[in-house]
């Protein structure tokens, strides 16, 4: 369909509250008139028809997409935020975003974070207040000073895709969905005389703070009458029939005090005339539109609205669907046609095209550097593996490993077992451990909407899932999808400060029914989060660095052409979910000591006083000595510290004993595994975006090898 071109190039050009510029500009190329104008506030505006007609009508969609403005750069480098326009803070924590620095060549990429649940003393309960969160580039303080100022602008990451049928998502359609609807309506009417009608195509400003910008342009307008587009709610979980209308069901007509009724009624009877399908949308008071600004300009403007039903309203994860859009384009071009006693010359029927069962589950962003550090690091964490679905992440371990190998063993769970030979026989049998798996989401019911029901696959804090971009399903036959939620006008104040529970929470990929749904997607199918990863010099950011960055260090030491001591190599299974590839796979490999590589939390955010903050960033390998579910070997952790300063490089303890890892189950082992462990400190750990350090990979990779090699070597 092309109102699909229109729209993801509209939704693809970034534009919040008063910055309006880049959509503006496409807005107005797409429309294919020449001599578009933008005035002071960034109003973008082209005419249709004679100068001096006797009618002039306004056709208004706003531009700006909801977003956060920085208010200041904290010591530490951490960006400080407010909203710009009404973002909504419930899909906020975990959140990856953009940042429009002033001073930066591209956009830099950053996480939204905030204090750790554990440490939190509301746990998991709330939603953290905006004030409490901060914006993390990864970046030091000098760096993020000299790139950031207050007043840059942030958006989510996100990248418009179709879902099933129809139906795309995508931030920001709220309005450029209705703006889309006023491109195709252009492009409609361009092929029809207009006698004594002129038509001004206004993409205005500033809708999500306050509609300035439609005010100022409807005076410079001067038209007699308006039609204003915007979206409206669209029915799904938690949202009330009589205030919304089903996807896919056609344009929603207003009804209000401030809205003209006979251009209502005649809308309505154009609609039924022409078989597009709608509904009446009534509101007793203001319309919360522009259409409160247009009417109200000069003497008074008579004005209309239409709406075009969209769920989860100001997140990430908006949904419309296009035939709405091209219906509400369709109902505008005959409702000009009728001024001026034109017809509308038909269109070639576009039939949607059937949308191919793949989505993109992560990207190497084009901000990475050419020269990757990391080696693998890359693929391996936008590879799919959520517990006990980890084959593409094995088959692509696999691949780095084989030659470096004297033997590989895959276990009955999953796990890989590979053996290195080294220039002697180790005195002590050594297994250097990392697991493969993710955590995610595993599909438990389809509801009779098309809406997926889903449970967590490993600890996930459920305030990371709201207006998620998701994929659904195994190997090259998968799903887009995105989290989806009530949006939080139709919210009680009491409810917008509580996180959603998990069970009230759903995917939606776009199926209009279950059956439809059924088609692609079978309960027990994975559900891994979108992401984009990322290398900037200073740090990686991406989902699943715990433990594929582990994965990556293990790949790296198996490819060491010098290696002193005979060495198994474990890539384990299922960690997120009881340590169960670790525990069979050290019960097969007979190991008597065990090094585990891991990511473990970093507490050093905004907000948590120093000596709760378990490890930092920069400060080199996390050395534990217990946790909850092991107590490591004193003489293992001490030679680790030794080995870093032999080597020159930093070490720190993990100042807590919060969590675990594959330690639990390798350490008890048949008659007992002597076990040290070492971590990556990664920030955000269990969301679609973690932050570990690249001094602290180098680090590691270097400690790793020296302490591998005493322990083989020690009697």
């Amino acid at each position: 369909m092309k109102v699909e071109r229109i729209l993801k190039t509209l939704c693809a050009a970034v534009g919040t509250s008063g910055d309006e510029a880049a959509p503006v500009r496409e807005a107005l190329g797409l429309t294919g008139l020449p001599d578009g104008q933008v005035d002071a506030l960034g109003n973008g505006s082209v005419t249709l028809g004679a100068a001096d007609a006797r009618l002039h009508l306004l056709l208004e969609a706003h531009m700006d997409q909801v977003g956060m403005v920085v208010t200041s750069v904290e010591e530490h480098g951490f960006l400080h935020f407010a909203n710009c326009g009404g973002a909504d803070a419930r899909v906020m924590p975990g959140c990856p975003v953009r940042v429009f620095a002033s001073e930066a060549a591209q956009p830099l990429l950053g996480v939204v974070g905030s204090v750790p649940p554990h440490l939190n003393k509301d746990g998991t309960d709330k939603v953290p207040k905006t004030e409490d969160m901060t914006i993390d580039l990864g970046l030091p303080a000098a760096k993020v000073n000299v790139q950031v100022r207050p007043g840059d602008r942030v958006v989510p990451v996100y990248t418009p895709k179709m879902l099933l049928g129809t139906r795309m998502a995508s931030a920001a359609l709220d309005d450029r969905a209705g703006a889309a609807a006023l491109v195709r309506c252009a492009q409609m009417l361009q092929k029809v005389a207009l006698p004594g009608v002129k038509v001004t195509f206004l993409f205005s400003t500033r809708e999500e703070v306050g509609g300035q910008g439609a005010r100022t342009a409807a005076y410079t307008a001067d038209a007699e009458q308006a039609i204003c587009v915007d979206v409206s709610f669209a029915a799904q979980p938690g949202v009330k029939p009589e205030v919304s209308w089903k996807l896919g069901g056609g344009v929603m007509i207003g009804a209000a005090p401030i809205l003209n009724r006979a251009m209502g009624r005649k809308l309505a009877a154009l609609a039924q005339r022409e078989s597009i399908p709608y509904k009446w949308d009534v509101m007793g008071g203001s319309t919360g539109t522009n259409c409160d600004e247009v009417a109200v300009a000069r003497g008074g403007v008579q004005t209309a609205l239409l709406s075009i039903p969209e769920r989860s309203m100001h997140t990430p994860a908006e949904v419309v669907d296009l035939q709405d859009v091209e219906d509400t384009a369709r109902l505008m071009a005959v409702y000009v046609c009728d001024l001026c006693g034109a017809k509308l010359p038909e269109e070639p029927e576009e039939k949607p095209a059937m949308q191919e069962i793949f989505s993109s589950t992560g990207a190497v962003s084009t901000d990475t550097d050419a020269q990757i550090w990391s080696g693998c690091l890359p693929k391996l964490c936008t590879a799919r593996g959520i517990s006990g679905a980890e084959d593409a992440v094995r088959e692509l371990i696999l691949s780095y490993i084989r030659p470096y190998a004297e033997k590989i063993e895959i276990t009955p769970l999953g796990s890989v077992l590979a053996y290195k030979k080294g220039r002697s026989r180790a005195r002590t049998r050594l297994l250097l451990n990392a697991h493969m798996d993710e955590v995610g989401l595993i599909v438990t019911h389809i509801t009779d909407e098309g809406l997926l029901k889903f449970a967590a696959v490993g600890g996930i804090d459920p305030r990371i899932l709201p207006g998620r971009s998701v994929t659904v399903g195994y190997g090259s036959e998968t799903v887009p999808g995105v989290i989806g939620l009530k949006p939080i006008h139709l919210t009680e104040k009491g409810e917008r400060q509580k996180s959603i529970p998990m069970d009230d929470l759903y995917i939606d990929i776009g199926a209009k029914d279950k059956a439809e749904a059924a088609a692609v997607v079978t309960p027990g199918d994975m559900v891994t989060f979108d992401s984009v990863y990322e290398e900037n010099g200073c740090s990686v950011k991406s989902r699943a660095l715990d433990d594929r960055a582990g994965c990556a260090l293990l790949i790296h030491l198996m490819q060491q052409e010098d290696w002193a001591y005979d060495t198994v190599f474990e890539f384990a299974v299922q960690e997120e979910v009881g340590l169960n590839g670790s525990r069979t796979g050290a019960f097969l490999a007979e190991p008597q000591a065990a090094i585990v590589v891991e990511s473990t939390t970093a507490a050093d955010v905004p907000g948590t006083e120093k000596e709760r903050q378990m490890c930092r960033l920069g400060e080199g390998p996390v050395i534990s000595f217990m946790d909850r579910r092991t107590i490591y070997d004193k003489e293992y952790t001490q030679w680790a510290f030794e080995e870093a300063q032999k080597a020159g490089v930093p070490c720190q303890w993990k100042e807590g004993v919060a969590g675990g890892n594959d330690a639990g189950a390798i350490h008890g082992s048949r008659g007992g595994v002597r076990t040290v462990a070492v971590s990556l400190a990664c920030r955000y750990l269990h969301a679609p975006m973690g932050v570990i350090s690249k001094e602290d990979y180098d680090a590691a990779a270097v400690l790793l090898q020296r302490l591998a090699e005493r322990i083989a070597g020690s009697e």
